[in-house]
């Protein structure tokens, strides 16, 4: 059995994440190409139509493609690389989104005004799951979709880019997850992958 327990505590000498991101999305291709993740391409259905935030955009794959389904698109990454990249996407793609730069550590999130937030492999503090909830409106949705430590366990040695600390351990995503109502949610091997899907919604008063 995989003893998550066992792997090393994050290194402190650590490049901030901005300068690592940075230089990840330095080329001119899509480091993780220009599809939406699996769980938001398969249940777009679910979530509320409206205001969406995408939180830690990257290039801008998820943010796009939630325009071109009707969404008013807002998206935040600490990274002015990738930020730069999804502009450029969604002119390629003929759709319109608000794409910023944004230390993510800091970041407030508005109350109630967005139906629906979407964060994919991105690990924040823990306290950013409680941000998730105050800016959803009442009935708000909220896509979530990131690696677990068995993806950790069998291809750390081939994807040096893959981190420890961003993955997800056993039901962890469920202790965050206490004061919303869940919609779907999915922890199981996807193809070559191991991750964790949930779609969760704010409750209504």
């Amino acid at each position: 059995m995989f003893d998550y327990m066992k792997y090393p505590e994050p290194d402190p000498n650590k490049k901030p994440a901005a300068q690592v991101w940075e230089e990840r999305y330095a080329s001119d291709s899509y480091l993780f190409g220009k599809e939406p993740v699996i769980s938001l391409r398969s249940q777009i259905g679910c979530l509320k139509k409206g205001k969406a935030l995408d939180i830690a955009m990257g290039e801008g794959r998820n943010s796009v493609f939630l325009a071109s389904q009707g969404f008013q698109v807002e998206g935040v990454d600490c990274s002015a690389k990738a930020v730069e990249k999804a502009k450029k996407l969604a002119a390629e793609k003929n759709v319109s989104i608000e794409a910023k730069t944004q230390n993510l550590d800091f970041f407030l999130m508005p109350l109630m005004k967005y139906d629906s937030i979407v964060m994919t492999y991105f690990r924040p503090q823990a306290r950013f799951f409680s941000e998730v909830r105050r800016g959803l409106v009442a009935g708000g949705t909220f896509l979530f979709e990131a690696y677990t430590v068995e993806h950790f366990k069998a291809h750390s040695q081939a994807n040096p880019l893959l981190e420890f600390e961003e993955c997800y351990k056993p039901n962890e995503v469920l202790t965050h997850l206490k004061d919303f109502h869940l919609l779907y949610y999915r922890e199981m091997p996807e193809g070559s992958s191991h991750i964790v899907q949930c779609i969760a919604q704010k409750r209504k008063a």
